[in-house]
């Protein structure tokens, strides 16, 4: 396969987000923690509603290699965060358009909202530590 035959499966995986059927849920390890999942529906009056900023990890819980990667370190986050910022996950490949009006690129993307305003987009690949310090500053920054 050449160089340019790679092209378009590259883009497409970068404009469709994660791939698959969704994974039968009784075969998801249970000694691995999810995130919260709000529905793309829901998403706008859930960032208004809360009294916290509100990280959003657009991505998924299945047959993504990407999210894979950084599960167990957006979990950590989550963790090291709670009490100051809230933690969820929206899917992706449901609501690619809204990733694009937010800025996102690729799956996972993450989107820092404050006062219900996203003020923070960062798409894979982004170093949770990197990422960990701007949610630090911006939330600080805001008088958080």
């Amino acid at each position: 396969m050449t160089n340019r035959s790679l092209l378009l499966p590259c883009l497409l995986m970068a404009i469709v987000g994660c791939g698959g059927a969704p994974a039968d849920p009784t075969t998801t390890d249970a000694n691995h923690a999810r995130l919260p999942v709000v529905s793309g529906s829901q998403l706008t009056q859930y960032v208004q509603a809360s009294d916290s900023p509100v990280l959003v990890e657009f991505g998924v819980d299945f047959n993504c290699p990407r999210c894979a990667q950084t599960k167990r370190d957006v979990m950590r986050l989550r963790d090291t965060l709670q009490g100051d910022i809230d933690v969820i996950r929206v899917d992706f490949n449901a609501n690619a358009q809204t990733v694009a009006e937010l800025g996102g690129t690729v799956c996972p993307t993450y989107v820092l909202f404050d006062r219900g305003n996203p003020v923070l987009t960062r798409s894979f690949p982004v170093s949770i530590e990197l990422l960990e310090g701007e949610i630090l500053r911006q939330t600080a920054d805001s008088g958080k």
